[in-house]
This record gives structure tokens, sequence and C-alpha cells, in this order.
């Protein structure tokens, strides 16, 4: 029988702050951003501090109303990733179909011949026993037959708990659940959802198919699924990576950004950051995606095809910094840029030999810029950059590879 754990690390961030110091166990804690480069929010928040109604997305200042006592601590992420992958050392000792879905998730199959549900409760609550006791972090499990209830199950009791969602139990578990509750159902979703009488699990289950088609497109078939339980893919194995979509960054400025001289300092660390992780990961992009965001939180993203696959950084830059000219009037200062690169493609796919002057060129700046990845792999990010991040100290001075965002392969599709 086919058996899924979808673990779920309680507050993590939080938990591993109050690992480091456990002085704040008892205490109300949130980790937050930093409020010198403007990511003053609450990232996560501790037990103590969740019972006094402080919640993850408020800014500091919101939650100290909210909660007067509460101390607020910083990332430590180098902290973080390392019981991340602690705890997946872990979960690999159950099972080699491991999943991570963020730093602080994974799904396990555990299936087999002989196994059952209730086999699936006897080994999550064994597993649950072992993280705790041997990292004092805290963990939930879902357990069921696919990972989409698996999920849901690991959000019903918090913390340190085991809980069942199934076909057996749907009555009275899952379909009673709000729509929100479903993976990859948001706000705006589920207000359309909510606009034809749809608010629960049950009753998305039981709509027709083609009047959620008609009202979300292709989405509202992929829900449709998500409320059967409908799981295709299923769990990755440890060793298999997911090919990216995309790979980008965005960066909230450390100031608002007032004129082009200023944006370009974001933007050239923003294209360096991507085009270095494109050759990491041995990739080409061919389209250019440029996401602005003003002073009033107003986002709009504009994006440009090239006429041939890149990972060069100076390319990246090029096109970006030609979208922001067309498309940024300076009139309202910007607060955060974004550059992502899609249609992604193997570097062997794309790699074309040419005599072209241009093509000569940007074969020697890519040489130049692996050069740049080795120093910066061995000394570290700063050990070498461009003069223009000198000048301006607080614009240059960020490094924009820890806030990456990398877009895998929907995990949920049908083979």
């Amino acid at each position: 029988m086919r058996v899924i754990l979808h673990a779920d690390l309680n507050n993590f961030y939080a938990s591993v702050a109050c690992r480091q110091e456990p002085r704040l166990m008892e205490r109300p804690v949130a980790v937050c951003g930093d409020p010198s480069l403007r990511h003053g929010i609450v990232l996560a928040k501790n037990t103590p501090a969740k019972k006094l109604g402080v919640q993850t997305g408020q800014v500091i200042w919101q939650a100290r109303q909210t909660c007067p006592e509460l101390l607020t601590v910083g990332v430590d992420y180098r902290e973080v990733l390392r019981m991340s992958a602690v705890v997946r050392g872990i979960f690999q000792r159950y099972t080699s179909h491991v999943q991570p879905f963020g730093s602080d998730e994974a799904w396990l199959d555990i299936s087999g011949p002989r196994m059952d549900i209730q086999d699936g409760v006897r080994i999550a609550n064994h597993l649950r026993h072992t993280v705790r006791e041997e990292t004092g972090l805290t963990v939930s499990v879902g357990v069921s037959n696919n990972r989409i209830f698996s999920k849901l199950g690991s959000d019903l009791k918090k913390p340190d708990a085991v809980s069942v969602v199934c076909e057996a139990n749907r009555d009275t578990v899952l379909d009673p659940l709000p729509i929100s509750d479903l993976l990859f159902i948001g706000r705006k979703t589920a207000v359309k959802l909510n606009n034809i009488g749809i608010y629960t699990i049950g009753q998305l289950h039981d709509a027709n198919p083609a009047v959620l088609k008609s009202v979300l497109g292709k989405t509202g078939l992929m829900l449709s699924g998500f409320a059967h339980g409908d799981d295709a893919a299923g769990v990755l194995s440890s060793d298999a990576t997911p090919q990216p979509k995309s790979i980008g960054n965005s960066v909230t400025t450390s100031k608002d950004l007032h004129t082009l001289e200023e944006a370009k300092i974001t933007l050239f660390g923003l294209c360096e950051s991507v085009g270095m992780r494109l050759r990491r990961h041995g990739l080409m992009g061919r389209v250019v995606q440029l996401t602005l965001r003003d002073t009033e939180l107003k986002t709009f993203q504009r994006q440009r095809a090239l006429s041939f696959s890149t990972d060069c950084s100076f390319d990246l830059f090029e096109t970006a910094y030609s979208l922001l000219r067309e498309n940024w009037t300076q009139q309202m200062p910007l607060r955060l840029l974004g550059v992502n690169a899609s249609q992604l493609c193997p570097v062997g796919e794309a790699l074309q030999l040419s005599f072209l002057p241009e093509d000569n060129l940007r074969q020697k700046r890519v040489m130049m810029e692996r050069t740049v990845d080795e120093i910066r792999e061995k000394y570290g990010y700063f050990a070498i950059r461009r003069a223009v991040m000198l000048s301006d100290s607080g614009l240059g001075n960020v490094n924009p590879a820890q806030e990456h965002v990398l877009v895998p392969e929907p995990y949920f599709r049908k083979e």
C-alpha cells in the first residue's frame, strides 16, 4: 500500500534560535528580518509568541504592539541550513524517498507491500520522537496515501503531533476543512471559489471540474484533482534534483532608489547572482524578466526574450537595464528590484562556437565570470566586486544570493 508522510518542523526558524539560546524557550520570541535593510517583518515566532497573538508577516512595531514583552532576534541562516540538513539525515534513515519542500518540510514515501496507514502512524510517531530527542526540535507529521492529504495532516495538530487524513475519515476530517488549507490555494483563488459557493474542501471535491476550469482555467482542474487526492507524480528520491523552471533574485533595497545610477548598482548585483547560479546549475536562460516595486508597493513586471540562451551576467544586465530605462520614469522611487531568467536549457544544448565579434566577446566574458565564481567560492562573495558597487556602500554591500529564489518543476503533475 502507498503510505506518504509529510513532516513539518514546528516554528522552525524560531525553534533554531531558541535552541541556540535555551533561556528564550519560555519567552515570546520572533525571528525577524533586518530593519536596516527594510526587511523588518516577523519571519517566524515561537509558541509563546503565537499564543499572545504575534503573526508571521507582521511589521516589527505591530508585533510589539500586540506583545510588548516580545523579544526579536535575527536569522542565523548558517545554523538554519545546518539543522535542516541534520533533520533531513534523520528522515533518510526511514526511507531513501525523501522530497524536501523548503528547509523545514519534506515528504517521505514509506510505501511497501505490507504497509498500511496504521503502520504509517507508528513510524510517524517514532520519527517525531527521534527528531525531538536528537535535535531538540519538534515536528508535526501528516499520514496519508498521497502528498496532498499528508500535507494537510501535518497542519492539523501542532506542535509535535501526528494526524491521519485519508478517504476513511474524509467526512469528519477532510471535507469540513476550508479550501484555504489546500496546497496552492491563496487568497485570490479562495475568493474566486467563494464567489461560486465553494468554501470547503468537500465542496471543492463535489464541484463539477468543467465549472472549476471555467473559473480558474487549468488550475481549476488541478485543484479538483487535489481535492480528490490525485497525486500521480509521486515522491522524488533523495538523490533526484528537480529541474528548475527559472532562476531569479529579488532584493528590497536599503534605501529608496531615485535615479538610474542607484538602480544600476542593485541590478548589477542581482544579475551577477543570477548568472552565477545559472552557471552553478549548468543552465542558460533565454528570457529575462525585470520586477519593480515602488514606494507605494505597486509591483509590475516586464520581460524580454533574447535571440540566444545565456548564463552571462553582462547579457542579463544589459537586458534588465534596458527594460528598466523603458519602463521606469523615475517619478516614483523604487524599493524593490528583481531579475529572473527563464526558458532554461542545459549549457550543452545551447553551446555554439562562433567567430562573430559579439559572440567571441560573450565567450570571453563568461570565462572571466567563471574565474570570479571560483574566487568567491574560495574567499567569499565580497572578495571581488565591481567598482560601481563601491560607489554606494548601502546598495553595493548586499549579497542577493542569500535571498535567492529557485523555482522547480511543479511538484504535482501527471506523468
